[in-house]
């Protein structure tokens, strides 16, 4: 199973956020934890977190890190390739 992605981001109306890019098979979800003992919540990514995901993504590519079909998945936004 792939590792996740993840990095943090300031909501104005959440506060700080941890946000998790995790793959399972071919499919990309993307999931926020407001808190440190708060469920994760599944949501729909906005274009920064695309634009995130694809920059972390790529210099974890570089290292041996993602595979190639989840960067396929990735540069596709999420749809499948």
């Amino acid at each position: 199973m792939a590792r996740p992605i993840g990095w943090n981001k300031r909501d104005p109306e959440l506060g700080k956020l941890k946000i998790e890019a995790r793959f399972f098979g071919d499919k990309l979800t993307f999931l926020r934890q407001a808190g440190r003992f708060e469920e994760w919540e599944e949501f729909i990514p906005d274009e920064e977190d695309w634009d995130i995901v694809t920059k972390l993504a790529e210099n974890k590519f570089h290292r041996g890190k993602v595979q190639k079909k989840h960067m396929r998945v990735i540069l596709a936004r999420g749809n499948k390739v």
